[in-house]
C-alpha cells in the first residue's frame, strides 16, 4: 500500500504493457531505510522532496536538507534521487522507450529527436563520457546502449550525462 501511495506521489511518467504493473524508465532501489527514517509519514514527505527533483541545483538542495534533518544518506538514496533527476530529464525529450537488462540498458530516441540532433557531435561526445556506449539506428529512430556489466560508478550518472549530451547535440 505504501510503495502504491508513493508511486502515485512520484507522478513519473510510467509505461503499461498488457495490463502489467506501471514501471518508471529504469529501475532503481526507492525504498527509504528504516534505519535513516523508520515513520511512514516521513518517508511519504522525503518521496515527495526527492519527487521535485528536476536540476542538479534541486538535487543538492533535496540532499543538503535530508542530511540536516536525518543525517547522512545512504549511496543508494543518492542514486534515487539522481535517477528521479534523469527521469525529468528523458521526459523533457520525450524518451520514453528504454529497456534495461542486468548487462545493459538501451535508450531509444524518438525519430522526431534522432532528426534534430547533430549525429557526429552527440557520438563523440558521448564516446567522451564512457566507451561503454553503443549506438544502432533503425526505422529513423537511435538507439544508444550502455554495458552496464563493467562500469565504474553506476549507470544513473551516466545516463544524466548522456541526457546532457542529447541536449547539447541537437541542431539550432
Amino acid at each position: 500500500m505504501l510503495n502504491e501511495r508513493v508511486t502515485e506521489l512520484k507522478g513519473e511518467k510510467k509505461k503499461q504493457d498488457n495490463n502489467q504493473n506501471l514501471q518508471p524508465l529504469v529501475e532503481v532501489a526507492t525504498t527509504i531505510d528504516d534505519n535513516y527514517v523508520s515513520d511512514e509519514e516521513l518517508k511519504i514527505e522525503i518521496h515527495k522532496k526527492i519527487n521535485s527533483i528536476d536540476s542538479y541545483d534541486s538535487l543538492t538542495k533535496v540532499k543538503e536538507e535530508l542530511e540536516d534533518r536525518f543525517g547522512k544518506i545512504s549511496d543508494e538514496l543518492i542514486i534515487y534521487m539522481h535517477e528521479e533527476w534523469f527521469e525529468k530529464k528523458a521526459n523533457a525529450l520525450n524518451i520514453t522507450k528504454i529497456k534495461q537488462t542486468r548487462n545493459f540498458i538501451e535508450v531509444t530516441l524518438p525519430r522526431k529527436l534522432t532528426e534534430q540532433l547533430n549525429g557526429d557531435s552527440l557520438f563523440m561526445k558521448v564516446n567522451d563520457i564512457s566507451r561503454m556506449f553503443r549506438f544502432k539506428m533503425m526505422l529513423g529512430e537511435l538507439t544508444i546502449v550502455l554495458d552496464t556489466v563493467k562500469l565504474e560508478k553506476h549507470f544513473i550518472y551516466y545516463l544524466i550525462d548522456l541526457m546532457d549530451v542529447i541536449e547539447n547535440s541537437l541542431k539550432k
